[in-house]
């Protein structure tokens, strides 16, 4: 098994383990919601069920993008990853509608806290804002050694997970522990709005990436300047660029080089000055593919 398979088995394999934490974890969840009188409890649930959701889209996903390329899809289902990146955020933003309507209800009728299953949502939240911590810290490690959308998007979620978590916890002990203050009944919905926040910023970050890979943006400007780098180093070698063009598909990265060589040079020459170039930008671009094309004017497009 190559390095990009093994890599992309071990994506599947984490985002596999988020998914069975949150089915686990929506257990406790409902049971408090069912016993206790709180908003955010209830917005917990709803928040937990779509990010549930979103994590199952990645899941299918990541499945699908591990077949790689085939006779249909030559270049793999990279696009895939923006498209189920793109669903995260439409669940999640639909979560968020659900919250601040809520918000809304608890703030015209406040009440306070009390019951059994607050006690049942403190605990919950604790535990899982534990594995969320957790789960943050892998898929940044991931993110940081193979990034790709769907991975950047599971990032994202963990992170708001876990500071949804604290969120919660922190409005359930302060709304039980001052429940006998007519002030502290807001804290409930107060507290939904500040979770809703966070989520408005998961919903952002998701769109905007999952739509720069769907549209085939082009690399940003760092990785744009190694390239422009590794061509100034073997400036020797070729006569003109006539044209760079690049875009993202997935975790992979595809590069075309449009370069004009002198044609007096033998193809052996030009081979292996085409090998070395390619090598260099591989050297600075993790998982790439560069397709170098000799040519004597810029491609045309009908």
């Amino acid at each position: 098994m190559s390095p990009k398979s093994m890599t992309i088995k071990q994506k599947e394999k984490a985002i596999l383990l988020g998914l069975i934490f949150g089915a686990v974890a929506m257990i406790p969840i409902i049971i408090s919601a069912v016993l206790s009188n709180s908003l955010i409890v209830l917005t917990d649930v709803l928040k937990s069920g779509s990010e549930l959701l979103a994590v199952m889209f990645s899941y299918f996903a990541i499945r699908k993008v591990s077949k790689g390329a085939n006779m249909v899809y030559n270049y793999g289902y990279g696009k895939l990853e923006g498209f189920s990146s793109l669903l995260m955020a439409f669940v999640i933003g639909v979560s968020l509608i659900i919250i601040l309507f809520n918000a809304y209800i608890g703030f015209t009728h406040p009440e306070p806290l009390a019951g059994i299953g607050v006690m049942i949502a403190i605990g919950a939240n604790i535990v899982t804002g534990i594995i969320n911590f957790w789960q943050w810290l892998n898929y940044r490690k991931i993110d940081k050694d193979s990034p790709s959308p769907i991975i950047t998007g599971q990032l994202n979620l963990y992170r708001s997970k876990y500071i949804s978590d604290i969120s919660v916890t922190i409005t359930l002990v302060l709304g039980l522990v001052l429940r006998k203050y007519t002030f502290a009944h807001f804290i409930d919905p107060l507290g939904a709005v500040v979770l809703s926040g966070f989520l408005f910023y998961a919903v952002y970050t998701l769109f905007s990436q999952s739509m720069d890979n769907l549209m085939d943006r082009t690399l940003e400007e760092s990785l744009q300047m190694g390239i422009l780098r590794v061509l100034a180093k073997h400036f020797d070698d070729y006569h003109n660029i006539h044209d760079v063009r690049s875009r993202r598909s997935g975790q992979y990265i595809f590069i075309d080089l449009y370069l004009e060589f002198d044609p007096e040079k033998q193809m052996g020459v030009v081979q292996q000055a085409i090998c070395e170039i390619n090598a260099d930008i591989l050297g600075i671009i993790k998982n790439c593919q560069v397709n170098i094309v000799p040519c004597t004017s810029k491609p045309q497009t009908s």
